[in-house]
C-alpha cells in the first residue's frame, strides 16, 4: 500500500469516527426533546434512522480492515451517508427542512476525500437523491413526514425554486472545496518538499561539520559552549554532550583573561589566532591552535564566538626536529677542527706523561696526578672518537643480511660485558625469526650496543631487558628496547638526541646522537617513551 493508500485510509477512519460523532450527538438531541417536551410527533423513524447509522458504520470499519481497496469504500461509505441524510431531510420536512446543510457537509467531505471528480460525483448524488425525495413527496408516492404541505401549485414552484438553488449550492460547495483542497495539498506537498530540502541541506551541513578534522566549538555570549563537532571531541577526549553548557574556559583549562584577550582582539580584528598547551582528559599532553572569531546572526549582532583548533603537537614535534637537525649539522661543520685541533696535542701530553711517569716513577701525589692525566686523556681521547663517529660517519654501506642475526650477535656480546650485572635479565624476541632486509651492519651494531648499554645502565639495581623485532611489512622494521629502569622525565626525553645531553653523568653525551645520525641514514624513525620511575622504551 503506497502512502497516498494510507493517508486516504486514514481520513477514512477519521470519517468513520466523525460519523459517529455527528449521530450520536443527532440523537442525543432527540432524546433530550423527547424527555423534556413530549412531542406529539413520533421520534422512533430518528431512532431507527440512529440505529441504521451505527449497523452501516460497522460494517464499515469490518470491511475497512479485510478490503485492500480504499477508494471504493470511500465513495460507498459517501454513498451510504448520503442516504442517511436523505432519510433525516424526509422526516424532518423535506423541501422545507432545515437540514438539507447537511448535504454540504457531506460534499465538502468528498471534495477533501476525493478531491475535484469526486466532489462533483457527491454532488450530482446529493441532488438527484435530494430531488428524487422531494418529487416522490410531491407525487404523493412517499407521504410527507410530518403532515402538511401547501397547494399543488404553490409547492411545485417551490420544489422548482428548492430544485434549482440545492443544484447550484451543491456544484458550487464541490467546486469550491475541491479547489481549496487542491491547493491545500499541493501547498502541502511543496512544503513536504521543502521540509524534506531543508532536513537534506541540514544533515549536509551536519556531515560537513563532522567530517571535517579540526575541532570546532561555538559558544554564547558568556563562553559557555553550545556546539562541538566530532573533531572537538577527540581532540579534548570528551564526549561531544559533554562539552555542551561547559564553559570554555573550564574545558581548555585557562585563565578567564583568555576569554577578555579574545574580545579585546576581536574588537580590533576579525580573526584572533591563538596557541596554547593543552592535557586531555586522557592525559596526553597536546599543542593546540585556535582560530576564534565572532559568531553573529542574520542582522549581524553577536550571539557568541565560534573556536576552530588543529592539534599541531606533531608539526610542533617535526618543528622541534628540523631545529635539531640544524643544530648537528652545525655541529658536525666545526667537529672535524675541532678534533683536529685536540687530538694531535692530547696524545702529545699523554704520551709525555706516560714517558715521565716511567723514566721518573714518581710516588705518593706525583704519581697520582700523573695517573688522572694519563686516564683523562683517555677519557677525552674517547669523547673525541665519537664526536668524530657522529660529526663525520664513514661510508655508508648497505647489505642484505639477517637483523635478527645482528641483534643476536650484539646482545650477547653485551651479556658478556663489564655492563652486564647478576641481577640484569635481557629477553629477546622476534616475529619471524629471521627478518632480512638491506641496512648497514657495522653501524647498526653500534645503534643496538648503545641502546641496550644505555637500558642497563638506567637499571642500577636490576631489571628486565626486553628486545623485540616485528616486521610491519612493505620494507618497515620495528625494533624495541624496552626496560623497567628509571625512566625520564618529558624534559630529558625532548632533548635525548641532542649531543651532549645524555642522561648519563659517565657517559660522553653522544651515544643517542650517534645512534639518531645512523637511524635517519637508513630513512628510519627513532622514537622514545619514557615515564619516571616505570622504565623506558
Amino acid at each position: 500500500m503506497g502512502p497516498q493508500q494510507r493517508e486516504l485510509r486514514r481520513q477514512l477512519d477519521w470519517l468513520m469516527t466523525f460519523r459517529v460523532v455527528i449521530i450520536t450527538t443527532l440523537m442525543i438531541c432527540t432524546f433530550v426533546i423527547e424527555l423534556m417536551y413530549r412531542p406529539l410527533l413520533s421520534l422512533q423513524p430518528f431512532y431507527l434512522l440512529g440505529v441504521v447509522t451505527y449497523a452501516m458504520t460497522i460494517a464499515y470499519a469490518v470491511l475497512s480492515r479485510t478490503v485492500q481497496a480504499v477508494r471504493p469504500q470511500v465513495y460507498a461509505q459517501l454513498i451510504g451517508d448520503l442516504g442517511v441524510v436523505t432519510g433525516f431531510v424526509y422526516l424532518t420536512g423535506g423541501a422545507e427542512s432545515p437540514f438539507s446543510f447537511l448535504y454540504l457537509l457531506t460534499i465538502i467531505i468528498g471534495s477533501i476525500l476525493l478531491v475535484r471528480r469526486g466532489g462533483f460525483l457527491v454532488a450530482a448524488c446529493s441532488w438527484l437523491m435530494y430531488a428524487s425525495m422531494v418529487l416522490l413527496i410531491q407525487r404523493r408516492v412517499l407521504t410527507p413526514y410530518p403532515v402538511g404541505v401547501e397547494e399543488n401549485e404553490v409547492a411545485t414552484v417551490r420544489i422548482l425554486y428548492s430544485l434549482v438553488a440545492h443544484l447550484v449550492s451543491f456544484f458550487a460547495v464541490a467546486y469550491l472545496a475541491s479547489y481549496l483542497t487542491e491547493n491545500l495539498r499541493r501547498a502541502g506537498r511543496e512544503l513536504e518538499m521543502r521540509r524534506d530540502d531543508l532536513a537534506q541541506l541540514r544533515d549536509y551541513n551536519d556531515h560537513i561539520i563532522e567530517s571535517i578534522n579540526s575541532g570546532l566549538l561555538t559558544t554564547d555570549g558568556e563562553g559557555r559552549i553550545t556546539f562541538a563537532n566530532r573533531a572537538a571531541a577527540e581532540i579534548t577526549g570528551r564526549e561531544a554532550p559533554d562539552l555542551v553548557r561547559r564553559s570554555i574556559i573550564e574545558v581548555l583549562g585557562q585563565g578567564p583573561d583568555f576569554l577578555l584577550k579574545a574580545r579585546t582582539a576581536l574588537g580590533r580584528e576579525r580573526r584572533y589566532r591563538v596557541e596554547l598547551d593543552y592535557e586531555d582528559t586522557r592525559g596526553r599532553r597536546l599543542y593546540l591552535g585556535f582560530t576564534v572569531s565572532t559568531l553573529r546572526e542574520r542582522s549581524g549582532y553577536p550571539l557568541g564566538m565560534i573556536f576552530i583548533f588543529q592539534d599541531l603537537t606533531e608539526i610542533r614535534a617535526l618543528e622541534e626536529e628540523v631545529a635539531l637537525k640544524k643544530r648537528m649539522a652545525a655541529l658536525g661543520e666545526m667537529a672535524a677542527g675541532v678534533a683536529h685541533e685536540l687530538r694531535n696535542p692530547l696524545a702529545s701530553i699523554s704520551g709525555s706523561v706516560q714517558v715521565l711517569k716511567r723514566d721518573l716513577r714518581p710516588q705518593g701525589e706525583a704519581g697520582d696526578l700523573m695517573d688522572i692525566v694519563i686516564k683523562e686523556s683517555k677519557r677525552l681521547d674517547q669523547i673525541i672518537r665519537d664526536f668524530l663517529s657522529f660529526a663525520k660517519p664513514g661510508r655508508f654501506h648497505p647489505e642484505t643480511a639477517d637483523l635478527v642475526e645482528v641483534l643476536r650477535e650484539t646482545l650477547s656480546l653485551l651479556e658478556n660485558s663489564e655492563e652486564m650485572r647478576p641481577h640484569h635479565r635481557v629477553e629477546t624476541r622476534s616475529r619471524p625469526a629471521s627478518i632480512r632486509f638491506d641496512f648497514d651492519v657495522n653501524r647498526m651494531k653500534q645503534v643496538f650496543w648503545n641502546l641496550a648499554k644505555n637500558a642497563l645502565k638506567a637499571m642500577p639495581s636490576g631489571g628486565t631487558l626486553t628486545v623485540s623485532a616485528v616486521d610491519a611489512g612493505d620494507g618497515q622494521v620495528t625494533v624495541s628496547f624496552a626496560d623497567t629502569g628509571i625512566g625520564m622525565t618529558e624534559e630529558d626525553v625532548a632533548t635525548n638526541f641532542q649531543p651532549f645531553h645524555g642522561s648519563f653523568a659517565s657517559g660522553t653525551g653522544l651515544g643517542l646522537a650517534i645512534v639518531y645520525r645512523i637511524i635517519e641514514e637508513h630513512a628510519g624513525r627513532i622514537k622514545i617513551k619514557s615515564r619516571v620511575d616505570a622504565g623506558t622504551e
